[in-house]
């Protein structure tokens, strides 16, 4: 299994539970969940233009956006998010902590004339022929959270942004198809980067990053048979590189004899990744 960077590909309308990183790390993160031709952004952490630019890039468009859910404050999560929701008329999903803060991250209009729709982790809700269900993160913002997605037949575990990953995001990631996980640093060149000792103590706490090895671990408890893809997602551009990221998941896979089962992908910064959907088809039940 050798490191390929992902491209952008132009798939047709899939039934089936997809996912696109339109961007992904700490300038910018945006990813499209969908299935059956509609979905979700999960985070508009770039301009508006610029995401809707990525989608047409990979041969989606706006119309195929039903909502956008929110995983926390952070400006490279939240960016566009107003500029979004006023532009496309679409509702922005998010707890109500978040959306205080989002208040004061976000210049300008804001959230006015947004349909601000607040949901609470544990709480399953459905949006755009998808199930949604957020659960408790580990980071240091106003109730951060990730998700399993489910279109009823295949199922997403979407988790970044977390110092560690906690028993209840082990438990809603468990079983999934596809998923999406943070790989944020490889922790010797994070140590002797040039990053101020308190931003390194901040990335390495329990409320900061998920090192490379620590996402390899997460990805070796979660493995079982059905898993078909995993994405590495919010690289470090100073304390990681694509090739470092993606060798540590690939030793636990190898390691687990999965290495020729499980497709491993690297989300990137500056562009697009390939559209990924599951094989798994609405006609199957979700386990």
């Amino acid at each position: 299994m050798g490191y390929h960077p992902p491209f952008p590909s132009h798939p047709p309308r899939s039934p089936a539970l997809e996912i696109c990183a339109l961007a992904s790390g700490s300038k910018g993160n945006a990813v499209y969940v969908g299935s059956d031709g509609r979905g979700v952004l999960v985070d508009v952490g770039l301009a508006a233009g610029e995401v809707e630019r990525r989608l047409g890039a990979v041969g989606l468009g706006p119309d195929r956006v039903a909502a956008v859910v929110v995983t926390h404050e952070h400006r490279d999560h939240v960016r566009g998010v107003g500029a979004w929701g006023r532009r496309y008329r679409v509702p922005v999903y998010m707890t109500e902590p978040c959306r205080c803060r989002v208040e004061t991250v976000l210049a300008g209009p804001g959230l006015r004339n947004v349909d601000v729709r607040p949901f609470e982790p544990g709480v399953p809700f459905e949006v755009g022929g998808l199930e949604l269900r957020p659960v408790d993160s580990c980071h240091d913002a106003a109730e951060p959270v990730g998700f399993r997605i489910s279109d009823g037949a295949a199922a997403l575990g979407f988790a970044t942004d977390l110092g560690f990953a906690s028993h209840p995001v082990r438990e809603a990631l468990r079983g999934v198809d596809l998923l999406y996980l943070e790989s944020n640093h490889d922790v010797d060149r994070l140590w002797n980067g040039p990053y101020p000792w308190p931003l390194k103590q901040r990335i390495r706490s329990r409320h900061g990053h998920l090192s490379n090895d620590a996402c390899a671990e997460l990805v070796a408890d979660l493995l079982h048979p059905h898993l078909e893809t995993v994405i590495l997602g919010h690289l470090s551009e100073t304390n990681n590189e694509p090739r470092l990221a993606f060798e540590a998941t690939a030793r636990v896979l190898r390691h687990a004899g999965a290495a020729g089962d499980v497709t491993l992908l690297v989300a990137r910064q500056d562009r697009p990744g390939r559209r990924v959907a599951s094989r798994r088809t609405p006609r199957e039940p979700v386990r």
